[in-house]
């Protein structure tokens, strides 16, 4: 049974050993283990106010041991919520870990679990929204989300705080296909080493990590296809996105003629690997980021050097800062995967009908992304 008790004054008033020193009115109440808890304040009437929330708790099912919220936040994710994810691929499970060490951890990690406001979350939106995209905030405040909501299922805290909370507005990004001048002039701006991949994205439609995860066996010249089966994640050849995704792609004679002529001068890497750096290993999406961001700014159309445009010259001459040949600024390696379905697309490839009904069968995305078989099949071969 729940009670206030004086700490100072005994039932026939006279006065405890505690007089006059501590707080008065202690809340004592019995947990659904059958433990006793208390809680001391100053006033009597928010000892009751704490006995009735206490006691209302209990009755509704939602009781939480106030003292499992005195857990901090970077602890509760490092000793709890990041060991859990095990039903996550290692790449999701790295960006969990990554967000929540890179951002969250500075600002709220010395936080109590228990003590963490709506105020508390609203600052720390407001103080990321100065520094990272809209996009990356949402993401970010996306895995706080749920690492607060795994704590309510724990029985850590009794209600997630991070649930309604306003996010800044991303303007929506305007996709505009490339142009095929633009994807031959990106990958003449990447390394040598690097530019099959653009072969690889604009040609067959591989995300990043499945163009550094293809391996040489999965490439069928004899069929003019590429099978993708897994890709490259941190050093190793792991599980694709989705079980859809396992898909064999119809390819055109410029991507196994870049594939050919890439292995003749670079060979293979470890594990097969079609891609892979000068020291033999991975190629990472970081240090290939770098390329790409360069590559974009350099690339141009016209095939001339390229110069920086001001505000007097933007022309063609002997260099190059004509707007009209330039890359998009902000072209991602992925819009290459948009090229390729714009291109089938086009030809009219890209159906349900080219495709089938089933998307596990077939592995067609969303955007007509996936295996193309038979006459479709040729069709793509050659729009691309």
């Amino acid at each position: 049974m729940a009670r206030v008790k004086d700490l100072w004054f005994t039932t026939d008033r006279r006065r405890t050993a505690r007089h006059g020193h501590g707080k008065r009115w202690l809340a004592v109440w019995i947990g659904p283990d059958g433990t006793e808890h208390g809680k001391a304040y100053g006033r009597k009437v928010d000892a009751e106010r704490f006995i009735a929330a206490m006691e209302a708790d209990m009755l509704s099912g939602t009781y939480v041991d106030p003292r499992r919220g005195a857990i901090r936040i970077r602890d509760y994710s490092e000793d709890k919520f990041l060991p859990s994810l095990i039903h996550l691929r290692p790449n999701s499970a790295g960006t969990y870990a990554s967000h929540l060490r890179t951002h969250v951890y500075p600002l709220l990690g010395d936080y109590r679990i228990g003590a963490l406001g709506k105020s508390d979350l609203k600052a720390f939106v407001a103080m990321k929204a100065r520094e990272l995209a809209p996009s990356t905030v949402e993401t970010v405040v996306a895995i706080l989300r749920t690492m607060l909501a795994a704590a309510v299922e724990d029985g850590v805290i009794p209600v997630n705080p991070c649930s309604r909370i306003g996010l800044p507005q991303a303007a929506p990004r305007v996709l505009q296909p490339l142009e095929p001048a633009q994807v031959l002039a990106l990958q003449k701006a990447l390394p040598e080493r690097y530019r099959v991949a653009v072969a690889l994205g604009a040609g067959a439609g591989l995300r990043f990590g499945e163009a550094t995860g293809l391996t040489v066996p999965r490439v069928q010249r004899g069929t003019r296809r590429i099978q993708v089966l897994e890709q490259a994640q941190h050093d190793v050849l792991a599980p694709l996105k989705t079980k859809s995704s396992r898909r064999t792609i119809p390819v055109g004679e410029w991507v196994l003629t870049d594939i050919d002529a890439h292995l003749d001068q670079f060979g293979p890497g470890p594990h097969q690997l079609v891609m892979s750096t000068a020291y033999g290993g991975f190629v990472h999406r970081n240090a290939f980021g770098e390329m790409w961001r360069r590559a974009v700014q350099v690339a141009r159309t016209c095939g001339k050097p390229s110069a920086e445009p001001d505000k007097h010259e933007r022309r063609c001459g002997d260099k190059c800062a004509d707007p009209v040949h330039m890359v998009p600024f902000g072209t991602r390696f992925h819009d290459l995967r948009h090229f390729y379905a714009s291109a089938l697309k086009v030809s009219g490839v890209a159906s349900a009908a080219s495709f089938g009904s089933s998307r596990e069968r077939c592995g067609a995305g969303r955007r007509g992304q996936g295996h193309v078989g038979g006459a479709a099949g040729v069709r793509g071969r050659h729009a691309v």
